[in-house]
């Protein structure tokens, strides 16, 4: 008897050991992801910062607008794909459901359009007639800049020829 209850008191042992490692390696992986997150923002900023000139004062004005109005729109999408993914999971959909499912992913891009005029009053406020142009101009190309440098690092896949 003792010999069964010490192999259980073992195993519950070993069990919650991998548990407890588990849930470190969990905790690890969010702080990465937090922490990539938290670079790729500093360096959207400085980006933006550096191509629309921007001064000091005008970046302590912009870049809590311009967080606001990305979060905004990060929601939406998530709620389109949380839909999708519920739609997904279900073992019966109807084609209503999906017809709702789709018009509402549909009506993402004019939803966003809405946000991005929002705020872009609101940036008119802060930035210059040239800054306000030069900003239309930030996001493509600091995505362009990230391909490249993915490319550049040999992070980003089969390379291009």
């Amino acid at each position: 008897m003792k010999k069964y209850i010490s192999i259980l008191i073992f195993t519950l042992c070993i069990a919650a050991t991998g548990s407890a490692v588990a849930q470190d390696a969990k905790q690890d992986r969010q702080k990465a992801r937090k922490e990539q997150w938290e670079k790729f923002r500093q360096d959207k900023q400085a980006f933006y910062t550096k191509t629309m000139e921007l001064t000091q004062e005008q970046a302590e004005k912009f870049f809590p607008l311009f967080d606001e109005m990305e979060k905004k729109k990060f929601e939406l999408v998530r709620e389109v794909h949380k839909e999708a993914r519920n739609l997904m999971k279900a073992e019966s959909v109807t084609d209503e459901q999906y017809k709702a499912a789709a018009d509402h992913a549909a009506s993402i891009a004019e939803k966003e359009v809405a946000i991005e005029k929002e705020y872009y009053a609101r940036f008119c406020e802060i930035l210059t007639p040239r800054q306000q142009f030069l900003y239309h101009r930030c996001e493509p190309q600091f995505q362009k800049d990230m391909v490249n440098k993915k490319h550049k690092s040999g992070k980003g896949g089969k390379e291009c020829k």
